[in-house]
């Protein structure tokens, strides 16, 4: 089950595939980023399953995205896997022919382990 928080992100297309962090806000929001994007959307979750929208932008040079272009607005679903890990499958709204793979493993922090 996805809980507000930090989270790594993995993701892969047939184009490519990248890594980043996202914070899950407890209002619905999301925010995050890698070496060269940052995203932002929001966030649902009902029981196990999870669902993202989120437009992700290129704010440095660099190789291309997993999509090969520069803004994308992208829905991911899953569903929990455990309690820190999440599988999702999505697509970007202008490329919708290309799968989308996302993994989402809950970054641990001093708060969250009680300390």
């Amino acid at each position: 089950m996805i809980t507000p928080g930090r989270y790594s992100v993995w993701f892969k297309t047939p184009v490519g595939e990248g890594a980043g962090v996202v914070e899950f806000g407890p209002d619905g929001k999301l925010a995050g980023g890698d070496s060269t994007f940052a995203y932002a959307g929001h966030w649902t979750q009902q029981g196990e399953h999870f669902k993202a929208t989120l437009s992700a932008r290129r704010v440095e040079p660099g190789p291309p995205g997993v999509f090969g272009l520069d803004e994308i607005d992208i829905v991911v679903s899953g569903r929990s896997v455990d309690g820190s890990s999440t599988l999702c499958t999505g697509f970007a709204k202008q490329a919708p022919g290309l799968r989308l793979e996302v993994e989402l493993v809950r970054i641990l922090g001093d708060r969250d382990e009680g300390a």
